[in-house]
């Protein structure tokens, strides 16, 4: 049972940001996938993190980096059928819009997307991040917060800029700059180790 950590970058057109945030947009597309495997029953502590797999829009196109990203699905689901996904708002965000942007460009029937992309068990930070939030302490209720916001919880290095700086960046064919804030933004790893070690702590009683 390995864990495959996941990132994606979307690109918001001038004008129309939605473009980032809806795959079925005319000029919605991804602009770069972020993953990590790692064949291990346990998620990785701190000292096997290793550097992610990035593919790029603008080497590949966008229907052929979906292609390959597709077919590791296939061959690390069929190596490892109970592999975890795991991301930081990956359940709304990063899987819906690879289903779309996958259907947009034919890459196969929707009944494998939905088997390959929603099936597989995993964890979304993003939920997760309730739990350390002061808006829940302060509201009675559970209050979810950025992965920024989690990070500097939790000490783990922040990424400078935003998502929407990275499509401007590419309209600039800047992709030193996009390349630099995904390194950044990628600290999944680190972020789920984290969260197991407060959960940890408040069933030892020490927080």
């Amino acid at each position: 049972m390995g864990h495959l950590f996941l990132d994606i970058e979307t690109y918001a057109a001038n004008g129309n940001e939605q473009t980032a945030l809806n795959p079925y947009h005319a000029d919605s597309k991804i602009l770069l996938i972020a993953y990590n495997y790692y064949n291990s029953f346990r998620p990785p502590v701190i000292a096997d993190v290793k550097p992610p797999t990035f593919l790029k829009e603008w080497e590949l196109g966008e229907r052929e980096m979906l292609r390959q990203f597709l077919e590791m699905l296939r061959i690390t689901q069929k190596a490892d059928p109970h592999m975890k996904f795991h991301g930081f708002n990956i359940l709304k965000f990063d899987l819906p819009f690879l289903f779309g942007r996958m259907k947009n460009h034919n890459l196969t029937e929707e009944h494998e997307l939905h088997e390959l992309l929603f099936r597989p068990f995993g964890h979304d930070m993003m939920q997760l991040s309730s739990i350390v939030s002061d808006e829940t302490r302060v509201k009675e209720q559970l209050w979810g917060i950025s992965q920024k916001d989690a990070n500097k919880f939790f000490g783990i290095q922040v990424k400078e800029g935003t998502g929407l700086d990275c499509s401007r960046h590419y309209d600039n064919k800047d992709y030193e700059k996009i390349m630099h804030y995904c390194q950044q933004e990628f600290t999944f790893e680190q972020l789920l180790n984290s969260f197991y070690l407060y959960a940890k702590r408040l069933k030892e009683g020490k927080d």
